[in-house]
């Protein structure tokens, strides 16, 4: 290239050569068919990355070299796109070549890149100020090679010059050659991790810099499973980061989060009415903890160092907003001017359980909560949650598997797991008019815990009882038809104990639906297996599968009849490697049969290996999710019933139940900080 350093105008995008010993010659793929190791239109020939960690500034370089084999690879093709953040990085570009017929032709010049701002997860309110470098490549088509590379230039300056890489190796899509070097000062202490099946590093020395390269050669490609954990690396990758403890880590972060000499005078004023109202340390606690989720609305911005130090207390109080490490350190503040012990601590919400099993790194947290100690025991809530309910005991807790302590010397600490919860309990009754085409009265109490009693909660706080309601009706719809509202939706929120209970009462139109001449069946619904066990059976499982945090769901439906009748009993008792059911039939009255449908999802993750004997419980559940009667009527009335099964063909309530089950999950999930 002949770039020599040339600037953008003022745009902060520079152009100039790779650095010195960055390869970017030719490359051969050989007697390779591109057509054959192409995906959605593309060839990728080569991706080569390096972090150089030895100048003054830190240097990650990339190059990517892709062919275009069909007109679908066109547009990602001829699009570059890079973003950086322009507080401490700088974006240099190299060359965007295009290939054709053994000829070259440079494309990048400054004019022709656009420079604007994006924000990634500007829907969660979060800003890092980072821009976006972007480029149409002209004049690309199907047979042509687009070569580009580029370098990021700088770090983070809050991190201090921690050392912490994680390139892949093994991608979703073919690649010929995968390349990766890190080059660092010799005497450098590193730890390096490996993942999937990730080839030896050839590790030289030379001139006081240590140099690690790994490469890959027509790799196959890795197809992320779904519901795999967050955490789990299949893929081929490594993890290259400095050798130190995770006490260096928590010093590196601890002083941001200090506490004012004092409080701001209103916030000073609020102190001392919880703890007027509140007289033990529990009570503050809780108290303040719904204090600061009411008084804070989520707002980020990562400007600069932002995105790992907080904003002082003053500016978190005034402005009334704030992301989780100012929300924690707000908290902190209170707690400790009331006396109560508390300090910041960093999460993983991606990798949970698996950040015990990463080497100590500054970049291993997304997201802050607080450990505060109360008689003598740990115990970790999480500011930024909204509408939990709850004391100190029955809050819930976050889950996130292993927490830092940001205190002199802290290390990795286990969260206190709570005893599995009864999340969701159902008691649906059903009784039916004698006259067949009248309206069934359906009742249905439903009592919800822990998690699912904060989302429900959430959501009626967000969209008012009356559209909870109405989705409520709607999902009832699909399966039974014309379903009416006999009385407005009830909620009794037990606040102390975080139990929150949803009464629903309506008319069932036709709970019936026609069978054969003279007879009508009537089946139910399924609001346990379908919304918590999904249908995803395949017959090669490689990862592992997660099913979600452990839990316990309960249905009761009574059926008060008209008539005596003749159901066959049932009592079944299933468990598979995460599971355990209980689907039981009984006559409590000539007229009256209940089923009770019990599932525990006794833990997390189903390894690999259990996998087929997971799908085998799934489908068994699924066998026996509810009960499905035909009734015999005579001259419109219903005179009796031939007998009852279990049944699995309501896939149309396990959709509707699903959607709604992910809406209320939704909430669950914490935004980084």
């Amino acid at each position: 290239m002949a770039y020599e350093g040339e600037r953008a105008g003022t745009r902060g995008l520079e152009f100039g050569p790779a650095p010195d010993g960055f390869d970017m010659g030719v490359f051969d793929i050989g007697d390779r068919d591109p057509s054959a190791l192409s995906e959605r239109g593309c060839c990728f020939w080569l991706s080569d990355t390096r972090l150089d960690a030895t100048g003054r500034e830190r240097v990650f370089t990339s190059r990517l070299v892709q062919q275009v084999t069909g007109s679908d690879g066109l547009q990602p093709a001829a699009s570059f796109e890079m973003a950086f953040n322009p507080s401490y990085e700088r974006l240099v570009v190299h060359g965007v070549r295009v290939w054709r017929d053994g000829v070259a032709r440079e494309a990048a010049r400054p004019e022709a890149f656009e420079l604007f701002r994006r924000e990634l997860n500007l829907e969660r309110a979060v800003y890092d100020g980072r821009l976006t470098a972007h480029m149409i490549v002209p004049d690309v088509r199907v047979g042509d090679v687009v070569d580009t590379a580029f370098s990021i230039i700088g770090a983070n300056p809050v991190l201090k010059d921690s050392l912490s890489f994680s390139p892949r190796l093994q991608w979703s899509s073919p690649v010929v050659e995968t390349r990766v070097e890190v080059r660092v000062p010799e005497g450098r202490l590193l730890t390096i991790r490996s993942f999937g099946r990730s080839p030896r590093a050839r590790d030289t020395t030379a001139d006081g810099v240590r140099t690690l390269r790994w490469t890959m050669r027509d790799a196959t490609p890795w197809r992320h499973e779904a519901d795999a954990p967050a955490w789990h690396t299949g893929y081929a990758s490594v993890l290259v980061a400095d050798t130190v403890q995770w006490s260096d880590v928590a010093g590196l972060f601890r002083g941001f989060y200090d506490p004012p000499e004092r409080l701001p005078d209103t916030l000073e004023t609020a102190a001392a009415g919880i703890m007027a109202a509140e007289g033990t340390a529990a009570g503050r606690v809780a108290a303040s903890l719904r204090f600061v989720q009411a008084a804070l609305r989520y707002h980020s911005v990562g400007v600069g160092d932002g995105g790992f130090r907080p904003r002082p207390v003053e500016a978190i109080w005034e402005t009334r907003y704030g992301d989780c490490k100012d929300a924690s350190r707000l908290l902190v503040a209170l707690l400790r001017r009331m006396g109560v012990e508390a300090v910041p601590a960093l999460v993983n919400t991606r990798l949970g359980p698996g950040l015990a099993d990463e080497p100590p790194n500054a970049t291993a947290f997304d997201h802050c909560i607080v450990r505060t100690t109360v008689d003598g025991g740990a115990w970790w809530v999480d500011p930024t949650l909204s509408s939990q309910g709850g004391d100190l005991l029955h809050l819930t807790r976050p889950r996130h598997g292993w927490a830092l302590p940001l205190v002199e010397g802290g290390e990795l600490e286990p969260l206190r797991e709570a005893p599995t919860p009864t999340v969701c309990e159902t008691r649906e009754t059903w009784t039916f008019d004698k006259q067949a085409a009248l309206p069934a009265r359906l009742e249905l109490r439903t009592v919800y815990r822990d998690w699912r009693a904060d989302d429900m909660r959430r959501w009626l706080a967000n969209d008012g009882r009356r559209n909870v309601g109405r989705r409520f009706r709607e999902s009832l719809e699909v399966e039974y038809g014309q379903v009416v509202e006999a009385a407005p939706l009830e909620v009794i929120d037990g606040a102390a104990d975080n139990r929150l209970e949803v009464v629903e009462l309506y008319d069932v139109d036709r709970p019936f639906q026609p069978l054969d001449a003279g007879r009508m069946r009537f089946v139910s619904r399924d609001d346990v297996i379908g919304p918590n066990l999904r249908d995803l059976e395949s017959a090669r499982r490689v990862e592992p599968i997660d099913v979600g945090h452990p839990r316990r769901i309960v249905t009761e439906r009574v059926f008060n009849l008209p008539a005596a009748i003749s159901i066959t009993p049932w009592s079944i008792e299933r468990t598979g490697p995460a599971t355990a059911l209980r689907s039981v039939l009984e006559w409590r009255s000539p007229r009256q049969a209940v089923h009770t449908l019990d599932l525990t999802i006794t833990r997390r993750i189903v390894e690999a290996e259990q996998a087929q004997d997971h799908f085998v419980a799934a489908r068994e559940a699924r066998d026996f999710n509810g009960v499905s009667f035909p009734v015999a009527v005579r001259k419109g009335r219903i005179a009796g019933i031939d007998g009852g099964v279990p049944h699995n063909d309501n896939w149309i309530g396990w959709a509707i139940l699903g959607l709604i089950g992910i809406f209320l999950l939704a909430g669950w999930v914490t935004q980084g900080g």
